[in-house]
């Protein structure tokens, strides 16, 4: 007995059908495209960005004090303008003020945690759960104080009059001409071969970068339970 068959006829897809590859691939564009900028804005607000200036002819110094800052960059610019560039992030970023103070043409730049936090345990969790960053240009030759407590620090630019109070992280000197004091608990300090003289102190923190070369009269390295890279003592 022969079977009964089934006749199949390839269905043709309109052209203009949802299911036609084409539209979907628009379709998929569209979505991808939207998702994209839905991740962009989402990753935007979840940041608070905050830019301000000073004129550096009202003040003799500027002073930082940043507690809660993870990574730090200082610059030096030619222009007669204090630029500050203060990004926050995480849960408790709204917690957390860049506070500015004027006393005795002192520019004082200090971050606290803000006075409507409830519940003193929350003060704990902030140093958890904020990803603070800086970038702060100063001009040439400006006297400038940095206090931290733990962070990542850059310093970009030849400064002739920095001081540095830092617990613990690191600092990576990029330029030769840096003149100025660099006190340590435990962070790391990078210098290459000091033109200009330099103080460093540290307790615990390891000091590199440095070749016999180093060992001159500009830089001076104190230090208590700290290691200094090897390089320093080669013949």
């Amino acid at each position: 007995m022969q079977g009964d068959w089934k006749t199949y006829k390839k269905r043709e897809v309109n052209p203009g059908s949802t299911r036609h590859f084409k539209y979907r691939s628009k379709k998929h564009a569209k979505v991808t495209c939207f998702a994209f900028l839905l991740l962009v804005n989402l990753k935007i607000s979840s940041q608070n960005i905050s830019l301000k200036k000073w004129n550096s002819n009202d003040f003799d110094l500027v002073l930082l004090k940043l507690d809660f800052t993870n990574d730090i960059t200082i610059n030096e610019s030619e222009s007669s303008i204090i630029y500050v560039k203060y990004k926050q992030e995480g849960e408790f970023k709204e917690n957390i003020i860049l506070k500015t103070t004027i006393d005795n043409r002192e520019l004082k730049i200090k971050e606290i945690v803000s006075p409507t936090l409830k519940a003193h345990n929350d003060k704990l969790s902030v140093h958890k759960t904020v990803v603070n960053s800086i970038e702060v240009t100063v001009p040439i030759n400006f006297r400038t104080l940095i206090n931290t407590k733990s962070c990542s620090m850059k310093i970009m630019s030849p400064f002739s009059d920095i001081y540095i109070n830092i617990g613990e992280g690191k600092v990576n000197l990029n330029q030769k001409k840096i003149k100025g004091v660099i006190n340590s608990i435990s962070a790391d300090i990078f210098c290459v071969n000091p033109l200009s003289k330099l103080l460093i102190t540290s307790k615990a923190g390891f000091i590199s970068g440095l070749n016999k070369s180093s060992i001159t009269p500009n830089l001076v390295i104190k230090t208590i339970r700290g290691d200094v890279s090897k390089e320093c003592f080669i013949n």
